[in-house]
C-alpha cells in the first residue's frame, strides 16, 4: 500500500495512491478541518503555539528547562502529557476526525516531565520506576483516545528501533500500545544522499514490531528527491513494513505518483509462488 502525507487540502483530495494522511493538527499549533476519508494526523503534545502563549504548560526537566522550540534538542514546543486542561480538548479533537494518526505522542525525552503535577502523580502511583510510570501515562492516553475513535488509530513512533529505547526515551511501549491501535507509523525522513541508514532503521522496526498484531507504515520524504532515488529508498523499506507513505508537497506530487506507479507495476509483475 502506498500513499501520501500532506497539509495541502487540494492535494489531499486528489487521491494519490491508496491512502491519504492529512496534517489536521500540526506541531506549530495550527488546526485544519479534518478531511473525511483521510487518515487525519493530530499532533498530541507537540504544540508550539500553545507553549509560546502559555510556557508554563511545557514539559519540564529536573533541571528546570522546558520543552520549548528554543531549547537545545527541541524543534517544537511540547505540552506536558499529564496536563488535564489540555488533554480533554485534545481527546475531543481526536474524537471527531475519524481514522486518526497520533503524532508527538510521548514525552519529549527521557528527562521529562518533572513538573509538580507529574511528581505528585508518580509519588501517588504504585510504580517505583519513573520509566514504568511514564509508559503507563502514555498508554492510558492512547487507550482513552482509541475508545473515542470510530475508525483506525495509528501511533507514530520515534525513529529508534533499538529494544527498550522507545519506552525509555518517550514512554512509548509498542507492546502495551498494541491492544489500542491498528498500526504504527515510523517516520524515516531525510535527503537520502546516503540511504543505507533508512534500510537499517526499517529493518530494526520490522524485527521489533513484527510479532505484534498491528500494521507498520514507513513514512519517507519526497522533498527534493528525484524518482529514481525515492524508488530506491522505497525498495529498501518495503520488505519491513505493510505500507509506505510519502511526505508530499504539491511540487513533489508528480514524483510521488511516478514512484507509486513503478512500485505498483513491479509488484504486479512478480510471479505468484504456489504454496
Amino acid at each position: 500500500m502506498y500513499g501520501i502525507l500532506t497539509s495541502d487540502v487540494g492535494l489531499a483530495r486528489e487521491g494519490v495512491g491508496d491512502v491519504t494522511h492529512f496534517l489536521a493538527d500540526g506541531v506549530d499549533g495550527r488546526r485544519r478541518e479534518p478531511i473525511p476519508g483521510a487518515v487525519n494526523a493530530v499532533a498530541c503534545w507537540g504544540d508550539t503555539g500553545t507553549v509560546r502563549e502559555e510556557p508554563e504548560r511545557a514539559a519540564v526537566a529536573a533541571d528546570g528547562s522546558r520543552a520549548t522550540p528554543d531549547a537545545e534538542g527541541h524543534h517544537w514546543g511540547t505540552v506536558c502529557p499529564t496536563d488535564p486542561d489540555y488533554r480533554d480538548p485534545l481527546l475531543e479533537r481526536i474524537e471527531r476526525v475519524g481514522d486518526v494518526r497520533l503524532t508527538t505522542l510521548g514525552f519529549p525525552g527521557d528527562a521529562f516531565c518533572r513538573c509538580s503535577r507529574c511528581e505528585e502523580r508518580f509519588a501517588r502511583s504504585e510504580r517505583t520506576s519513573r520509566e514504568d510510570w511514564r509508559a503507563d501515562a502514555i498508554t492510558e492516553f492512547v487507550a482513552a483516545a482509541a475508545a473515542r475513535v470510530d475508525g483506525d488509530v495509528l501511533a507514530t513512533l520515534y525513529p529508534d528501533p533499538y529494544p527498550g529505547n522507545l519506552r525509555e526515551r518517550a514512554g512509548l511501549d509498542p507492546r502495551a500500545l498494541e491492544p489500542h491501535v491498528d498500526g504504527f507509523l515510523v517516520p524515516l525522513c531525510g535527503d537520502y544522499g546516503t540511504p543505507y541508514w533508512v534500510e537499517s532503521l526499517a529493518r530494526g522496526f520490522g524485527a521489533e514490531l513484527g510479532e505484534l498484531d498491528a500494521d507498520v507504515t514507513v513514512q519517507l520524504s519526497a522533498d527534493g528527491a528525484d524518482a529514481d532515488r525515492l524508488e530506491d529508498v522505497t525498495r529498501m523499506v518495503e520488505p519491513h513494513g505493510d505500507a509506505v507513505v510519502y511526505g508530499t508537497f504539491p511540487d513533489d506530487a508528480a514524483t510521488v505518483r511516478e514512484v507509486i506507479r513503478r512500485r505498483t507495476e513491479a509488484a504486479e509483475s512478480r510471479p505468484v509462488v504456489a504454496r
